[in-house]
């Protein structure tokens, strides 16, 4: 199998990263025989869900199908914490660029939640096909270990109830409220939960009822600064505050 570096190598989603022959589906077909020009030899990486990759090279690319032998899968390394974000979900296009981003920043899972002031609900299976999509590019892309997860809508009742036993910070306005930050460093020594929960809310912000629920659920209200974000903002940078804070300080925990 190739020996080129990972780094160079095309990444293509598959189904199941295994060693053997496969036929890249359609949409990654395309993608490497009329975008990338790739042909017969030419090396590649494949990955799937789960985060096993493997090395191969193209074995035919016609018009009709471009094959790929595999070599040997290797694992994903376990992940030192699986970070879930529950937030509403924005209009539009927002939407698709908050996944691509929540992606790109190794969130485990998205939760579409529907809560008391969501503009937007989601209807039927075909928007959360096209974010299972963005999300598998996104990992191909920053080259992450596995794919985020796009669940199921959920209300805030039901999701919280799915939380259980795990951390969690909801972000909203006020006073005095802990910087996200400093919140999330503090997790680095305290006992680790298996999940981290973001909860991000709609731009008309949570209801008393909502505020309420969180605290006797044992929710920490964190800030993100001073201003007002739109939800897909709030999310990535919450996201990316537990990306950059946390999760390097629980791998160099993971070595030592």
């Amino acid at each position: 199998m190739p020996s080129a570096d990972n780094a160079l190598m095309r990444r293509f989603h598959v189904p199941r990263a295994e060693p053997g022959v496969l036929v890249l589906d359609r949409r990654q077909a395309h993608h490497a025989r009329d975008v990338l020009r790739l042909t017969i030899g030419d090396a590649v990486e494949v990955f799937d869900d789960d985060g096993r990759r493997a090395q191969g090279r193209i074995l035919r690319c016609s018009p009709r199908e471009v094959v790929v032998e595999i070599g040997e899968a290797l694992a994903a390394a376990p992940s030192p914490l699986e970070v879930i974000v529950a937030a509403a979900v924005p209009k539009g296009a927002r939407a698709d660029w908050m996944v691509e981003k929540l992606g790109e920043l190794g969130v485990s899972e998205y939760v579409p939640l529907i809560a008391a002031r969501s503009v937007v609900h989601v209807e039927g299976p075909s928007k959360l096909d096209r974010w299972q999509r963005i999300a598998q590019e996104s990992a191909r892309q920053s080259r992450r270990p596995g794919v985020m997860r796009i669940a199921s809508p959920a209300p805030l009742v039901t999701a919280l109830d799915s939380a259980r036993g795990a951390g969690w910070y909801f972000c909203t306005e006020g006073p005095s409220l802990r910087p996200m930050a400093d919140a999330v460093a503090s997790v680095v020594t305290a006992p680790r939960p298996p999940q981290l929960w973001l909860w991000i809310g709609p731009e008309g912000g949570w209801t008393p009822q909502e505020r309420d629920r969180f605290e006797r659920a044992g929710l920490t209200p964190v800030s993100l600064g001073g201003t007002i974000l739109r939800v897909e903002t709030a999310a990535v940078a919450a996201a990316a505050v537990v990306a950059a804070v946390l999760v390097p300080a629980m791998q160099k925990g993971q070595q030592t």
